[in-house]
């Protein structure tokens, strides 16, 4: 279906009130055939759940794709594995359950991620000690622009932190559906700190990927807020890597600050380094960072574009003056 000045405010977890010059919903297959030259702009944009979205403007002059087919299939199982396609209109957090439920390991960490499937490749979702790209096979994408379907190999996303090269497009490529890997074999991942002092604090027996869905969805809600009360994209910025020489700079200064090593550098809290700097709680109008996390920017009502982006220049210049660090936002930015 293709619609014209188009409503997102429900579209997006920021709650933004925009509107599209032309919107066009694709729930099958054959709704691809909407997209052709007539119905794309100069500007087109490929939209999820909306999650890790800002639109800058209350109006987007361009053409808007919005991807809900649905669909969890078993391509293969085995007795200690399983594969399945999951398509990219699915809540990417419908699926980890799905997932859990039956028993399957490698994606448990990633509960109550907010987001479609089709997203979560964009972004490499990660948390918790976990990425998409541990348990991720190939996606198929589809070009409207060329009429062409094409299938990508974990290899070829070049995967990184928060990355993939569908990050930046330089063409119009749809994810249409992604292949994952997991296992039938108990694989818990409490590599990362706050899972792992919560097992052992509350005592608890983690023997099923339902056990750890459980736990990290309860971690993350006792300090992240709903975005249907408080609109938000959650983690607004990445967490900044230095290199090992600035990083000992740091800790002489900051003998607290949280870090994490990498391959390339130290990686940094970027809640914390906000936290730091006042940030944390503050409002400043219709915006504000969160009272429990520093790192969620939160629409207390009516924000605009142009609220979210004034803010975040304000925190990325006072860590930069405090801390000496580059902080990158981790939403995508609509203008």
């Amino acid at each position: 279906m293709i619609y014209s000045n188009y409503n997102l405010k429900s579209l997006n977890s920021f709650g933004l009130d925009t509107y599209a010059k032309t919107f066009i919903f694709i729930d099958k297959e054959n709704d691809l055939l909407d997209i052709n030259d007539t119905s794309l702009s100069e500007k087109n944009i490929i939209l999820g759940g909306g999650s890790n979205t800002v639109f800058v403007n209350d109006y987007f002059d361009g053409t808007i794709i919005s991807i809900r087919n649905k669909g969890i299939n078993i391509v293969q199982e085995g007795d200690d594995f399983v594969i399945l396609d999951a398509f990219s209109g699915e809540v990417w957090n419908d699926v980890v359950s799905f997932c859990a439920k039956k028993g399957w390991w490698g994606i448990e960490n990633l509960a109550a991620v907010f987001g479609n499937v089709g997203a979560v490749a964009v972004q490499n979702i990660g948390a918790y000690g976990a990425e998409l790209r541990d348990c991720f096979m190939e996606c198929l994408t589809y070009n409207p622009l060329k009429k062409e379907w094409k299938t990508y190999v974990n290899e070829d996303l070049n995967f990184g932190y928060r990355y993939s090269i569908f990050k930046n497009q330089k063409e119009l490529e749809i994810i249409w559906k992604i292949r994952l890997r997991l296992s039938k074999t108990m694989k818990i991942n409490n590599s990362y700190a706050a899972i792992n002092n919560k097992i052992i604090e509350e005592n608890l027996n983690i023997s099923t990927p339902l056990d750890m869905v459980n736990l990290v969805t309860k971690i993350r809600n006792s300090k992240l807020p709903d975005p249907k009360v408080l609109g938000n994209c959650g983690s607004f910025f990445k967490n900044p890597i230095v290199s090992e020489s600035h990083f000992e700079l740091l800790k002489k200064k900051f003998s607290s600050i949280p870090s994490y090593e990498v391959e390339n550098g130290v990686k940094l809290a970027a809640g914390w380094l906000i936290e730091q700097c006042g940030w944390k709680g503050k409002r400043v109008g219709n915006v504000g960072m969160h009272n429990k996390q520093a790192l969620i920017m939160v629409n207390y009502g009516n924000a605009k574009g142009e609220e979210i982006l004034n803010l975040a220049y304000e925190i990325e210049k006072s860590v930069k003056n405090k801390f000496n660090v580059e902080l990158e936002k981790e939403v995508h930015i609509i203008l």
